[in-house]
């Protein structure tokens, strides 16, 4: 695929309060400029390119980027607690995503707590998609411990309902153990911290 023809395509994910939107970086460089100086207003962490410096890499540096965040994402999955504040990109989140964050958060009245909470949510998705993709018995481990963790928060924040976070726990809990007595005991330890019930009992 050619440069420009990537530049127009290439789509990076940009969390909104209704979930995942996607816009291409032409459509950034275009409509989204004005952003930067209102982030630095705003006192947001800087920006580290500009759409258009975005637009002009390559598919390769482009696709590296993402798979070098999606790495820093597994490997954050050791410390599940939630970031309380930022003075700079985090590993996990790429280059282009942290443009496309700034962007959503500079629209609310405090920027910088719906830019944290924004970065949280991409971690936990981040996550969530790397347990999905390895088969390394460690690496599904700690990270099944991190969305566990984190799962509370997601429903305090209203980005996840109750029933869909309790069918994340009872997946990943049915394939931590292989002993039902401790499924059943750690399905309702977990539900507890949801709010929610687990009333499946021993046969």
């Amino acid at each position: 695929m050619k440069k420009s023809t990537f530049g127009i395509m290439f789509a990076v994910g940009a969390i909104a309060a209704a979930g995942f939107h996607f816009h291409t970086i032409s459509e950034l460089s275009e409509s989204q400029q004005h952003v930067a100086s209102d982030v630095r207003v705003k006192d947001m962490p800087a920006i580290e390119y500009q759409p258009e410096e975005l637009a002009a890499m390559s598919p390769d540096q482009l696709i590296q980027m993402q798979k070098d965040a999606l790495v820093a994402a597994t490997e954050a999955a050791d410390d599940a607690s939630e970031l309380v504040s930022l003075d700079r990109r985090p590993e996990f989140v790429s280059p282009a995503e942290w443009l496309m964050l700034q962007s959503v958060a500079s629209q609310k009245e405090d920027s910088n707590a719906e830019l944290l909470r924004l970065v949280n949510l991409l971690r936990f998705n981040k996550q969530l998609q790397a347990l999905s993709e390895t088969i390394d018995m460690e690496e599904r481990h700690s990270l099944s411990e991190a969305v566990l963790a984190q799962l509370p928060k997601r429903i305090e924040n209203r980005e996840m309902s109750v029933e869909k976070a309790q069918s994340i726990q009872l997946k990943l809990i049915s394939q931590m153990y292989d002993n039902d007595s401790d499924v059943r005991e750690r399905a309702a330890e977990e539900a507890r911290r949801i709010g929610a019930q687990f009333s499946i009992k021993a046969s």
